[in-house]
């Protein structure tokens, strides 16, 4: 079970809400993830119901339909850029999938997919925008984006893992509308790509202990032939400096 979904989340920027039990609410479905199927659930969702938001968040991880059994999604995700961790374990979104990309077509795709419903009609578009907890606006596009890249990055799958349900369905599903799935993989992708080089750029103290390190050219300075021309690391010229200013003062 995916109990460290949370931290998955996290480097998205995202606001999460974690409702109770989710680390061990699961379908009696296996799990073998290797992607992400994204969704839409079908309803309109405006900007200000974050009750309403809560509710039908409850309502996908506790309740269920009828013919459908809970959890039906591992993450819910509203207009606001809210994440609510719903289920850590299987989730009944899927259904039958065909091959999709790199990804396997599978009986039961929630075994393979992590799903998330986005709240959106699938007709409504993903241009709204909100503010995330760090104050930058920014649209659900976008938002939607960083959260399968978040996800992606945390598992090490690429942006390729990530599919529609359109593209995986045998029914004809045609969620998420309104979404273009090769724009919607260019995106975390390239989110992927500037976090991998932001993680692999050097810390400050990285780069100090470099910098101390390195060697330079000084000439004189060792108490016998002020002349002679030696190479001494920039952290030994400091030293040397500072006990000569301590000397003459």
């Amino acid at each position: 079970m995916l109990v460290d979904l949370d931290k998955a989340v996290d480097r998205s920027g995202l606001e999460q809400i974690e409702l109770k039990g989710w680390r061990t609410r699961k379908s009696n479905g296996g799990e073998d993830y290797e992607g992400i199927l994204v969704h839409h659930t079908g309803a309109y969702d405006s900007m200000t119901d974050a009750k309403n938001d809560l509710e039908y968040a409850w309502w996908m991880a506790a309740t269920g339909r009828e013919d459908l059994p809970p959890p039906l999604a591992n993450l819910a995700l509203s207009a606001e850029l809210v994440v609510y961790l719903s289920a850590a374990g299987n989730a009944n979104h899927a259904g039958e999938a065909k091959a999709s990309g790199p990804m396997p077509a599978a009986k039961d795709g929630s075994r393979i997919y992590i799903g998330i419903e986005a709240m959106n009609s699938g007709s409504q578009g993903w241009d709204s925008i909100a503010t995330l907890p760090s104050g930058e606006e920014i649209t659900y596009f976008e938002g939607y984006a960083r959260l399968c890249a978040s996800i992606c990055y945390h598992y090490g799958w690429p942006a390729s893992h990530v599919r529609g349900h359109k593209e995986t369905s045998v029914t004809g599903k045609w969620d998420p509308g309104m979404l273009d799935m090769d724009k919607f993989r260019d995106r975390i992708a390239a989110i992927i790509a500037q976090w991998e080089e932001e993680d692999n750029m050097p810390s400050a103290a990285e780069i100090a202990k470099a910098v101390l390190a390195s060697k330079i050219e000084v000439k004189g300075g060792d108490g016998r032939d002020p002349d002679k021309t030696r190479k001494i690391s920039v952290e030994q010229a400091i030293k040397e400096i500072h006990q000569r200013q301590t000397k003459n003062s």
